[in-house]
């Protein structure tokens, strides 16, 4: 593991950016790898960065579309198209669009179609939690996950994010749908760990707790077995359905690239109904109480979701952002 700051960071993925994209979207778009990166989230930063180089040389994301087309919508609720463009800044554009209908309607829904890869689910609640609302954004995907029952890649590893906002830092949940983020997987296997427990299959379709296994055969299982798996399907249908877009299974497996994806930008605006104090104080009652719980052994305790991001984004700011020797080898390459 090496580290790297944050400020090398961009400018090193900038570089590679600006061969397909103005100075100033490559410079942000660098920004929100890097960014990830620092929250500690590096399956869905800077570890992705040589994986969006080769989706924008393929065409399956086209690096010159940075915003969407407005397709239909009713009060607080609207319908988007992304036309394959750059995902995390589209989806940055969606979400200030639903910040700002929210704060108008009390609520706002926005579908998505046609987006790509987004990145980091959590960047978006986040942005909606800073500014005093409450998100929920979620996203489907190719086919990476076995749903429960079957034998092969058949529905999307479909990740959801759920924020809410709190002066003393926002809060953010964000997970996919397998007990492991492929990205993390992948960074754990080229670290040669284990998982703790068995995730996925192995090319003979054995379950097995070896990282390297599960990427090389692309086997997720769902968390929770069919809880998950149902959780999947469900996200699934609510954003294609919505946006009219792609499903999983339209955009098919990863080997046939995952291009257009459907998502969902919840915004709640909980100050057109209550006082914000009475919020935040609710809030830190919970947050109170879990802290000040009696930790199991072996446990560092219980704390809220995204109650550390703060701490850990500080410390990366400071110290350097850690990432392996193989995908900084990777960043490097996609830069030449």
């Amino acid at each position: 593991m090496i580290y790297i700051s944050y400020s090398e960071a961009v400018a090193t993925m900038e570089r590679g950016l600006t061969r397909f994209m103005p100075a100033e979207q490559a410079h942000h778009f660098s920004e929100i790898f890097a960014g990830n990166s620092a929250d500690g989230v590096h399956s869905h930063g800077m570890n992705r960065y040589p994986r969006y180089i080769g989706d924008m040389q393929s065409g399956l994301c086209d690096a010159g579309v940075y915003e969407a087309e407005r397709i239909s919508g009713f009060g607080g609720l609207e319908v988007w198209d992304a036309h394959f463009g750059v995902g995390p800044l589209i989806a940055e554009q969606i979400t200030r669009r639903a910040i700002e209908l929210a704060k108008t309607h009390g609520v706002a829904c926005i579908a998505l179609r046609n987006n790509s890869h987004w990145l980091r689910a959590g960047r978006y609640g986040l942005m909606m939690a800073d500014a005093g609302m409450m998100g929920i954004c979620m996203t489907n995907t190719c086919m990476n996950l076995v749903a429960y029952g079957a034998k092969e890649p058949s529905t999307g590893n479909n990740p959801i994010t759920f924020a809410l906002p709190r002066r003393a830092g926002s809060l953010v949940m964000d997970m996919a749908v397998s007990q492991y983020a492929f990205g993390k997987m992948e960074i754990m296997a080229q670290e040669g760990k284990m998982l703790d427990t068995e995730c996925g299959y192995d090319v003979d379709g054995k379950t097995t707790n070896d990282p390297r296994e599960i990427v090389k055969s692309g086997l997720m299982m769902p968390m929770a077995l069919w809880k998950g798996s149902a959780l999947s399907i469900v996200i699934d249908l609510m954003v294609s359905a919505l946006s009219l877009g792609r499903t999983s299974h339209e955009m098919g497996t990863p080997a046939d690239g995952e291009k257009g994806m459907s998502q969902m930008f919840i915004c709640i605006n909980p100050a057109a109904v209550g006082d914000m104090d009475a919020v935040d104080a609710k809030i830190e009652e919970t947050v109170a109480f879990l802290g000040g719980l009696e930790a199991r052994e072996g446990s560092s305790g219980v704390h809220a979701p995204g109650e550390n991001l703060a701490r850990i984004r500080a410390k990366h700011m400071e110290q350097g952002i850690p990432v392996t020797e193989a995908t900084w080898e990777k960043i490097l390459a996609s830069c030449r």
